[in-house]
């Protein structure tokens, strides 16, 4: 039950964090953020103990892992933005630009090749590990996105809100 708990608790939260976002708050963010570092924190523990690292490695990892998520939830809204200005380009009814949409088009595929190099060059900066601990790093990691993109899927249905065009892929 334990291997089923965890990443079902980090795809929900992954899951609503959207929607927290889009409910007022006095402090905006505030709750995604806080909820963020604790889910943080225990993929971190998690981590730690199936990949036997050491006090030193285990902080490193946390740095790394932090350093590139920040890097790519800015991917991640930047893709929302380009996907935004696209759309309002593509409005039925409305001639759109066909120089703007092309710009667009060929930034929202840069970033996607951006985004997903940015998982090789953190590969790379995971050197303190051994083969084997950057290999189950990665499957963990993968576990856990995939309960995340389950959830996601089902909770947008087919055809859904944010069917078509969609953030770089994880």
């Amino acid at each position: 039950m334990r291997n089923w708990l965890w990443p079902m608790l980090v795809a929900g939260t992954l899951v609503t964090s959207p929607l927290t976002a889009q409910q007022p708050a006095a402090e905006p963010g505030r709750d995604t953020a806080v909820l963020r570092r604790r889910i943080e924190d225990r993929f971190a523990r998690r981590v730690t103990e199936e990949l036997g690292l050491d006090e030193a490695q285990a902080a490193k990892l946390r740095d790394v892992a932090r350093g590139w998520a920040v890097k790519r939830r800015g991917y991640e809204a930047d893709g929302r933005a380009l996907k935004r200005a696209l759309a309002d380009q593509m409005r039925p009814g409305v001639a759109a630009n066909s120089d703007s949409v092309t710009r667009l088009t060929q930034r929202l595929l840069d970033l996607r090749v951006t985004y997903a190099e940015s998982y090789r060059n953190e590969y790379r900066e995971l050197g303190f590990l051994t083969p084997v601990q950057r290999a189950q790093f990665v499957a963990l990691r993968e576990r856990v996105l995939d309960s995340v993109r389950r959830m996601r899927e089902e909770r947008r249905g087919a055809g859904g809100p944010g069917a078509g065009w969609q953030t770089p892929a994880r």
